[in-house]
């Protein structure tokens, strides 16, 4: 009996067949996933912005969809907005889940290769899968989806300037697109700042060639802020800080959940590993510390901390196992699973689409004059600011389009505080929809509100005869 050679498997036969097997029920996994686009309701919304942008809004001064939000706000996702209304209009349906499905596999295709490049092929498929796992909360065709594609972008263009010394100028011109696609933009340029110093700090090149690295973080700001929205771009981020009491997406996680478990895992998998290493360097640990960050921020920066942290764990998981460059075949085959993921999509059914519980109402809603205030929750309302566009929708979900002070007075109607039978009067709604359990919903009832349809879920109701 021969030995085995240092770093061969096992049992090879074995490990040349796990990731492909795993890459089998990751394409599975991906080709059910594509059938929800439409499960959360602000693509919703989105469309409906895109649409206004379309037509006439001014992208430096847009307009407001209803006078109940008065806020002087800044569009931070117009271009992925203008994109999916265009796609919905030339393409309808079809061309949504074709959208959805092209950039989720190219985020986890650009994953596997990030991680691919410092472990072998099982351990990549492997991590990428656990990433995927994390992100299922948050995937549905909305425009932070950019902002998980373009951290990947940013997290392998330093990678390789980590290797080369070679400034990745190509980031500068992705600060202005990712600026023009979603507000997440600032966490990519200082993503990329910190990433900089550390490159920096690591490979102490000459004053030049320093000066030429740190001098793309500054570059993808400055794109940003040249954008047709300009500079006030940088108040959009204050705002959005201060709408977390009202948003869930921008509230501290909950880490010790089932649904946080791949987060949790890979930040604990990240300490332990770079524990036993000998060859730490200080990318390693600001990597570390920029991925526990984004798991501890907010919910919606989590996806964020999953990418980050499994780019720590691939090196030091690689130590027990042999690692050779990526081959063609593997390519070729990877490759082959993304376009028969895409190729799949449009032919599947829909399903978890937030518009289905409120399709029921159609008929009667077309049928009140056009201009009616419609009483909703945030769900709801982001819904039907695309479904019906006759109608007025003061609550929709769009967050930036309304003060702090409408914010709170819309929060307490909701949950009937004190004061709410005010706003309620001042928004003087000619029609409501509204969850079955809703408090809101039970206090019209009974005011004498009159139920005009019912479903398991919703209820529309019509005000009382003045």
């Amino acid at each position: 009996m021969t030995e085995r050679a240092q770093g061969e498997p096992r049992f090879p036969l074995l490990a040349r067949a796990y990731a492909p097997l795993v890459a089998l029920l990751l394409t599975a996994l991906l080709t059910a996933l594509v059938r929800r686009p439409l499960r959360a309701f602000d693509t919703y919304f989105h469309l409906r912005f895109g649409e206004e942008f379309r037509r006439d809004w001014s992208i430096a001064h847009p307009g407001q969809l209803s006078s109940a939000s008065t806020n002087d706000w800044v569009p931070t996702q117009w271009l992925s907005q203008v994109a999916l209304a265009r796609i919905d209009d030339s393409s309808g349906t079809t061309g949504l889940v074709l959208a959805f499905a092209a950039v989720v596999v190219a985020f986890v295709a650009a994953t596997y290769l990030l991680l691919r490049r410092h472990a072998g092929p099982g351990i990549a498929i492997t991590l990428t899968v656990v990433v995927v796992l994390g992100y299922l909360p948050s995937l549905s065709l909305r425009p932070q989806l950019l902002s998980y594609l373009f951290l990947v972008a940013v997290l392998a263009a330093w990678d390789g300037a980590r290797t080369t010394g070679r400034p990745p100028w190509a980031l500068i011109p992705l600060g202005w697109l990712w600026a023009t696609c979603h507000g997440m933009w600032l966490i990519g340029v200082a993503a990329c700042g910190l990433l900089a110093v550390l490159v920096v700090v690591e490979r102490r090149p000459r004053r030049a060639g320093a000066l030429a690295l740190l001098a793309v973080p500054a570059g993808m700001l400055l794109a940003a802020l040249v954008t047709p929205v300009g500079p006030r771009l940088l108040t959009a981020v204050l705002l959005v800080n201060s709408r977390a009491d009202y948003f869930a997406e921008w509230a501290a996680p909950e880490l010790i959940t089932v649904a946080a478990a791949p987060v949790t895992v890979l930040a604990a998998a990240a300490v332990l590993l770079l524990v036993r290493r000998t060859d730490v360097r200080p990318y390693d640990l600001g990597l570390l510390a920029m991925g526990g960050a984004f798991a501890l921020y907010s919910d919606r920066t989590v996806p964020l901390a999953l990418v980050t942290l499994a780019a720590v764990v691939a090196p030091g998981l690689s130590r027990w196992s042999a690692h050779r460059p990526v081959a063609r075949t593997e390519l070729v085959v990877a490759l082959g699973l993304a376009a028969v993921v895409i190729a799949v999509a449009p032919n599947q059914g829909l399903v978890d689409d937030s518009a289905d519980r409120v399709r029921p109402f159609t008929a009667r809603l077309d049928a009140l004059p056009a201009g009616t205030r419609v009483l909703t929750d945030w769900p709801v309302g982001g819904v039907l600011l695309r479904l019906e566009p006759g109608l007025d929708i003061p609550l929709h979900g769009y967050g930036d389009v309304y003060t702090d002070a409408e914010l709170e007075r819309y929060a307490d109607l909701d949950h009937l505080e004190p004061g709410w039978d005010r706003t309620l009067a001042a928004l003087a709604p000619g029609a409501a929809l509204l969850p079955n359990d809703a408090p809101l919903a039970y206090a019209l009832e009974r005011d004498g509100w009159s139920v005009e349809q019912r479903t398991e879920e919703l209820v529309l109701l019509a005000p009382p005869a003045s």
